[in-house]
């Protein structure tokens, strides 16, 4: 769940959180200057998704360019199972 989270979803968000922040400063800035504050229907909300799209596809090929899976293509998984009270986790074996 940890995963999903760190390679999809904050990359996903974090453009739009970021702006949020930077929104909610200018605001403050501009009621504190006496002038009109800004207003979130004004915001690039399709680019806003579109960045943190874009976020998202580089963070997940990063991943998959930089970070080596266990095993090779044609492999045979084994999963995890009980051995006599202990775990043993699950690997990839070469295809016989």
């Amino acid at each position: 769940m940890l995963r999903v989270i760190l390679l999809i979803a904050l990359p996903l968000v974090a453009p739009t959180l970021l702006y949020l922040l930077w929104f909610s400063l200018a605001r403050r800035k501009a009621v504190a200057a006496g002038q009109t504050p800004p207003t979130l229907g004004e915001a690039p909300w399709m680019l806003l998704a579109a960045v943190g799209v874009g976020c998202a596809l580089l963070v997940l090929g990063a991943t998959a360019l930089f970070f080596d899976a266990e095993g090779q293509p044609g492999d045979v998984y084994t999963p995890p199972r009980v051995i006599d009270g202990q775990v043993v986790p699950g690997h990839a074996d070469p295809k016989r």
